[in-house]
Formats: C-alpha cells, structure tokens, sequence
C-alpha cells in the first residue's frame, strides 16, 4: 500500500525538474524525485563511463531496460543528431519519467519502445512492487505488459540494426540474449550487460566468448547486485 501511494506521488510531481550540475549530462534538466545521484551526474559512474567510451557519432543505440531513461539520455548526446537510439521500458512510472525527460530536453533522436524485451514477443506479467531500477518480468508479477524480441523487431519490423546494445533487465538478461542472438550474431555490436545472479553470468559470458569477444567486468568482486561485461568483438580491437 505505501509503495503504491509513493508511486502515485511521483506520478504526480513529475513536473517538478532541477538542472544535472555534473557528468555527461551537465546542463540537462532531471526530475527531482529521480534522486540526487543523477541530479550531480554521479549515477552508475563505471557504467557511465563504458557508454562513454562505447559509444560514437551517428550510430543505432539500443537501450534494453531504460529505467527513467538516463543511460538513453546519455546515448542520446553521444549519438549525436545523425544517430538514433531506441529506449525499451515496459513499467508505467519508468515510461512517464523518460517521456518527461526526453521532452523538457528537447530530444528527438530517442524512440521509447513500451515493453520488455525476452525471447519471442507477446505478452508477460512484470512486477512493479519494487525500487523504480528493480522492476522485473515474474510470473506472479502485478502487471501485464507486451514483449517483444530483438530479432523480432529487425527481422519482421524493420527495426534498424543496433551498433551498440546496453542491456540491464533485473534477470532477464538470458531471453533478451536468446531473443537476439541473430543480431548479435550478425551485427556485432558493442555491448553492456548487467547480469543478475550467477547463471545469468556465466550465460552471458559464454554466449559473447562463443562469437568472439573482448570482454571486460567492471565490478567482478561485486557481492550481491549486478555486474556488468562490457563487450566489444575482437576484430574491433
């Protein structure tokens, strides 16, 4: 009960902006709500720092798992206005942030697909009654939402292929791979992944060892939470 009344409250000072006074968003207007770490541009530094680097002027940015959307925000800048991005985010709160964002922003380049990426597309049931960044498909979920696939949207839809893939779906890592192996395949993008649990990891590490990749975990001691693989194939050195 008290979560959902903190999620009506948030829906309805999503008005309220403050200025990004640091990182790569500086200038930038955020929600207020969304907390002080992405209002002084110091949200997910490591993780920052691999879009950062990963990603260049003109290219596709697929953004799998987009939260209230400051990683797309990010790829946004990098990509430049001859580059696109393409947000995933099937959670109603999370959608109302980013189309806020990218708004009183004045951004163009971002697409905001509303749904979660798994292994085929359809429909799931997601569970909300969590932080805003911990949203998840699970069968007892609170929520029913669309899903769709990476190879899915390309192959049947016309999606554009992604140079650059950041994939952060709180343990759903292992569809949304299965659902664009295709891609990756062909691609070959340069990827960031958040894994969520031990088997998840060593899915993702396999699967991007198999196709011949560089790969990089920023926070491999991490404990408990997510550790992220930075990827990039090896011909690209």
């Amino acid at each position: 009960m008290f979560r959902s009344i903190r999620e009506k409250l948030k829906f309805t000072t999503a008005w309220f902006t403050l200025p990004i006074t640091g990182g790569p968003l500086r200038g930038h207007r955020w929600i207020a709500f969304a907390g002080k770490r992405f209002l002084q541009g110091t949200y997910e530094p490591a993780k920052t720092a691999a879009v950062v680097k990963s990603v260049t002027p003109g290219q596709t940015a697929w953004d799998i798992g987009g939260h209230v959307g400051y990683f797309a925000m990010v790829e946004s800048k990098l990509v430049g206005d001859t580059g696109r991005v393409l947000v995933f985010e099937p959670r109603p709160l999370n959608i109302a942030c980013i189309k806020r964002h990218m708004d009183i922003n004045h951004v163009s380049n971002v697409t905001l697909i509303e749904a979660a990426v798994a292994d085929r597309p359809g429909q799931a049931r997601f569970e909300s009654r969590t932080g805003t960044g911990t949203g998840h498909l699970s069968g007892s979920g609170n929520l029913q939402v669309a899903t769709v696939a990476v190879d899915w949207l390309i192959e049947r839809e016309g999606y554009p292929m992604p140079d650059f893939i950041k994939i952060d779906v709180e343990g759903g890592e292992i569809d949304a791979i299965r659902g664009a192996r295709r891609t990756i395949s062909r691609r070959r993008p340069r990827m960031l992944v958040a894994t969520h649990g031990e088997t998840e990891h060593q899915f993702v590490m396999e699967f991007l060892e198999s196709l011949d990749y560089e790969i990089e975990v920023l926070n491999e001691s991490a404990i408990k939470g997510d550790r992220e693989i930075v990827a990039w194939p090896a011909e690209a050195g």
